[in-house]
Parts: C-alpha cells; sequence; structure tokens
C-alpha cells in the first residue's frame, strides 16, 4: 500500500486504545484487530511495507460495521470511517473487486431499470424457495438451510416500488425533494407513502426524486469507489438542477453519504464540488422536517386506548451518533404516539447490520442484532422505531429470529398514522 493521504490519516492516531473501550465489534471478538487502533497500526505496517499481506489487511477491513462509536469517542478525532473506507478502496484497486460486486454496484445500484429487475427476480426466488414466516412487521420469508443464508429472513417483497406506484404528474414537481432510496422505494413502499403523505401535511409542494441513483453508500463502503462516484455525480448533477429548497432523507445512512461522505469523492478540485456543497446544505433528515414545518402540532392526541410506554426508538449509528439527530425523532413520536412513546432498554446500541458486514458474517451481526431486540422486548418494548433502511432490515430480521410480535416501524409510518386519525 502506497497512499500518502490514507498515511496522514492513520498518523493522527496515538494507539490509547479509547476505540476498544467503545467497539461494537469487541465484545464479539476480544481481538486488538477488530478495533480501530489494531486495523491502524495494520494498515501503517503495509504502509511501511513491513507487512505485504494484502489479504489479512482486506479481512481486518472488512472486519469492521463502520458504526463509527470509536471516532466519536477519539480523543484525537481520528477519522476512522473514512480511513477503513480509502483502505478498502486501496485494497480492491489491488486485488480486485468481486464480480458480483461490480455488477451490483456498477449496473444495478445506478439504475432504476437494474433494481426495478432485481426487486422482481428476488421476489420471485422468494415465492419458488422460501418458507412463510407471518411476524408482528408483515410477512417474512426463511430461506432454506441448503442455501447457506443460516436461517435468515427476509422481508416479502412488494410487487411494485413506491416511485413506480406514483400516478403519472404525481409529486413530480415542489419546493421540497423527497429522496426516498433503494431500500425505501423497493423493499418498504410503505415507508416511502407513509413519508411522502407525512410530508405533505406540511403544507409545502413536495416532489419525489424518480429515477435516482443509489446514494453510493453501499459501493463506498466496499472499496467500489468508482461507482459509487457515478452515483454521486448523478444525483449531484439531477438535484442542483432540481433547485429543491430542501431535500429529505428518511433514511439516515442516505442522509450521511450526502452530508459527508460525498466529499471524500468529490474533493475541492472536482468540477463538481460546488455543486455537491450547495446539495448538501440543502439535505435534511425526516424528523427534523416535520418539526421544522410544524407538522408535529398539529396531530390530533393519541387514542386514549395507546398503551404507555410500548413503543421505543432505536438509534441509527448514522443518524443519531454521526449526525447528532436524535432529539428530533423522539420529539416526533411523542406529538405522534404521546405516552406510548417511552424510552428503551438498549436504544443507542449498535443493531449489527453494517451493511456487507451483515453479509460477511452474519452470524456475528446476528448475536449483536438479536441482544439489541432481546433487551428492548426485556425492557417491555413491543414496537420499536427508528429512521434507517438498514436498521429496519435488520432489526425486522432479528424480531422474525427471537419475537415475531415485535414490530418494527419507520418514525414516518406513526405520523402517517396519527394524522389519518383527523
Amino acid at each position: 500500500m502506497r497512499d500518502d493521504e490514507l498515511r496522514a490519516l492513520t498518523g493522527a492516531c496515538a494507539k490509547c486504545g479509547t476505540c476498544r473501550t467503545v467497539c461494537t465489534l469487541y465484545p464479539e471478538r476480544k481481538a486488538e484487530i477488530s478495533v480501530a487502533r489494531g486495523k491502524i497500526a495494520l494498515i501503517d505496517a503495509a504502509l511501511e511495507g513491513r507487512d505485504g499481506n494484502l489479504d489479512a489487511v482486506q479481512e481486518a477491513l472488512s472486519d469492521c460495521l463502520l458504526c463509527g462509536r470509536c471516532e466519536r469517542a477519539c480523543p484525537n478525532q481520528v477519522l476512522v470511517e473514512e480511513i477503513i473506507m480509502k483502505g478498502r478502496a486501496d485494497v480492491a484497486r489491488k486485488i480486485g473487486i468481486p464480480a458480483w460486486k461490480q455488477a451490483l454496484f456498477g449496473k444495478v445500484m445506478p439504475s432504476p431499470r437494474g433494481r426495478d429487475a432485481a426487486r422482481a427476480a428476488a421476489s420471485a426466488a422468494q415465492k419458488l424457495f422460501a418458507k412463510k414466516i407471518p411476524t408482528g412487521s408483515g410477512l417474512h420469508y426463511r430461506f432454506p438451510e441448503a442455501f447457506g443464508l443460516a436461517g435468515r429472513t427476509v422481508p416479502k417483497l412488494p410487487a411494485r416500488g413506491f416511485v413506480e406506484s406514483l400516478k403519472p404528474g404525481e409529486a413530480a414537481t415542489g419546493d421540497v425533494m423527497l429522496f426516498v432510496g433503494c431500500v425505501f422505494d423497493h423493499v418498504f413502499p410503505k415507508v416511502g407513502r407513509a413519508s411522502y403523505e407525512s410530508m405533505k401535511a406540511s403544507g409545502r409542494s413536495i416532489a419525489v426524486f424518480r429515477d435516482a441513483a443509489c446514494c453510493g453508500l453501499p459501493a463506498m463502503v466496499s472499496g467500489d469507489r468508482e461507482s459509487a462516484l457515478r452515483c454521486a455525480e448523478e444525483n449531484v448533477r439531477r438535484l442542483r438542477a432540481a433547485e429543491a429548497e430542501k431535500i429529505v432523507f428518511p433514511c439516515g445512512s442516505c442522509l450521511l453519504m450526502f452530508k459527508r461522505n460525498f466529499f471524500s469523492l468529490i474533493p475541492e478540485k472536482h468540477p463538481l464540488r460546488e455543486d455537491a456543497v450547495r446539495v448538501s446544505d440543502r439535505c435534511e433528515d425526516y424528523a427534523s422536517f416535520i418539526l421544522e414545518t410544524g407538522v408535529v402540532s398539529r396531530l390530533p392526541d393519541p387514542p386514549e386506548g395507546e398503551k404507555v410506554g410500548e413503543i421505543g426508538y432505536h438509534d441509527p449509528c448514522h443518524l443519531s451518533g454521526t449526525l447528532g439527530k436524535g432529539a428530533e425523532a423522539r420529539e416526533v413520536l411523542e406529538g405522534a404516539v404521546g405516552s406510548g412513546f417511552a424510552e428503551m432498554k438498549g436504544a443507542d446500541l449498535c443493531c449489527g447490520y453494517g451493511g456487507t458486514f451483515n453479509v460477511r458474517d452474519y452470524d456475528t451481526s446476528a448475536r449483536i442484532g438479536e441482544n439489541k431486540v432481546s433487551l428492548a422486548a426485556g425492557g417491555g418494548t413491543r414496537r420499536i422505531s427508528t429512521a434507517c433502511s438498514g436498521c429496519i432490515l435488520q432489526l425486522r430480521d432479528m424480531a422474525a429470529r427471537t419475537d415475531p410480535s415485535l414490530e418494527i416501524v419507520h418514525i414516518a409510518e406513526l405520523v402517517a398514522g396519527a394524522l389519518s386519525r383527523r
């Protein structure tokens, strides 16, 4: 590895070990290489030529949830996530990216038609090979062990995505742009619809960003910076041209890509840098928009039969942690469900998803997630709300594995439900 920029980033690490005290993965691994300090030491060795084993570097860098806890706790403010992602990209350039990832990130994710085709194919596979599992969050499917998926459950995929369900001309123009994101468009379209309908209650004209490319985060964290950059450039060009006053994100991870990660892909000398900054400045989370526009103040009182304290909120690492947007969601929930909301046990614990981490080490991901769900349920929570697509995927899977009666929802579904009572 010969990367001066990466060397400058790792040089800020004092090897103090604070990262080990907050690492989500360390309790599972009990190994120095699982924490930021160990990974940075390995990168430094590779940069200096003392260890040329790129396979070992790739394994260490892949073994990370990118929850950001180490970075937020670091007294030297070491940019751990950027180090991990740049390191993954450096290794990927040298030893290559698997063909299936090249196809997914380079062909499917940037293309609306590609994502539609992928959803249709996956839906057909569910019906043919998977067992139906009714849960509190709707129908799930469990694939046979012969597929090597270790009991993983996945939600029933819809026949149509949210954007596809829009009528011709519906939400085509507006001062506010809703960036639904791939998962809330193609996997959980009810979240996309709930976000749109509840945002309309603000009185602002709401447009839905059609034919969007993926935000680019899945490609970026996998080391495929070229595919991530193509997605970022496409979205910046189109959102800049749309000139929306605000761009609202129901998914915290998508928002993080626009608020922070863009600028690792689009540096100061990039021709789209100024446009990227302008777009980023207009991006905000769903809960903040609902509060700013007074939607919460117009919600009716919760029904008298609402059970006290049974609705909790899970803090997404990217949204509540990195972006500091946790209080807003709680205020929205208090307005939507009143005393039905209460702080749940383990609210700030990582769900264990980590995107590609969930694919490469599902067993560990599931142990972390099951602990999260079990803590919440043990504290009396019966419905977990959140605001991140990856967290919803993980928590619904974990609930299906441990307590199928537990319901996982997006906060927009609760706001839309409250608005329907008016």
